[in-house]
């Protein structure tokens, strides 16, 4: 047993990732895993556990989020308990569907076996957020209006200030006539109602983890005690209810 701890301890600080396919943007919808998954997220040798006082104050914002615009204003409502993305993700409904990814080429990368690139995806929004490293100073946004096609918003972390109804939108525009999505996701073009929104193909990524080893996760989390940014966004995801094996609809592409 300590022998697997302590390969398990180099897996999840191992900042490298594997070889990738190019980035993917982030469009599911979940699926019900052929098992079920930890009603409280902790895997069953991972001991006694409760989220942190910090967590469960985020958690009393949690709700359904259909839009981005539903997104920026829970950001806004959580500036004062930290507005980082863990606290985020305490917000996010359970059960909740995860797709995970080890891609480290795209512009919200991967941060490594321990800090994979999570896809969240709701019934009509999709969110990606990384635990650790370069991506994970930003949370990300695909808003379906189709079978294939979302609008893309993007948002720096943490937030401090109150964010603007388009500031998702602001801060991926490239001038007044395309976004920095356009080109991987292409067929970009304005939103018709929705001033300073572009809508762009969805695409799905490769390179996946599954729900089973971010538990992995979790648990080394909470058998180290180990305190970090890494450990509070897992808990963040796992603290709060039920997590399943998200999936994505078969019509999307994979960008390769």
């Amino acid at each position: 047993m300590r022998k697997a701890l302590v390969l398990l301890v180099l897996a999840a600080c191992d900042g490298s990732s594997p070889d990738a396919e190019p980035a993917p943007a982030p469009t599911a919808r979940p699926t019900t895993p052929s098992a079920p998954a930890p009603k409280d997220g902790g895997a069953p040798d991972g001991g006694p556990h409760m989220a942190s006082e910090a967590l469960r104050r985020c958690a009393e914002s949690k709700g359904d989020l259909g839009s981005i615009a539903d997104a920026i204003t829970r950001l806004n409502a959580i500036i004062d308990k930290g507005g980082d993305g863990a606290c985020f993700v305490a917000t996010l409904p359970r059960p909740l569907a995860v797709v995970a990814t080890l891609n480290a080429t795209s512009a919200q990368p991967a941060g490594g076996r321990g800090a994979p690139r999570l896809f969240f995806m709701l019934p009509k929004l999709v969110v990606t957020a990384v635990p650790e490293g370069a991506g994970s100073k930003v949370l990300e946004f695909g808003q379906w209006t189709g079978t294939t096609r979302t609008i893309k918003g993007e948002v720096a972390l943490p937030v401090a200030a109150p964010l603007t109804a388009d500031a998702a939108f602001q801060h991926i525009l490239q001038g007044s006539d395309r976004t920095t999505c356009g080109t991987c996701h292409g067929a970009e073009e304005p939103h018709p109602t929705i001033a300073n929104a572009f809508v762009s193909k969805a695409l799905k990524p490769s390179n996946e983890l599954t729900v089973t080893e971010l538990e992995e996760l979790h648990t080394l989390c909470v058998s180290t005690g180990l305190e970090s940014p890494r450990c509070n966004f897992i808990h963040a995801l796992f603290d709060f209810g039920e997590i399943t094996q998200g999936a994505f609809s078969p019509v999307v592409e994979t960008l390769n």
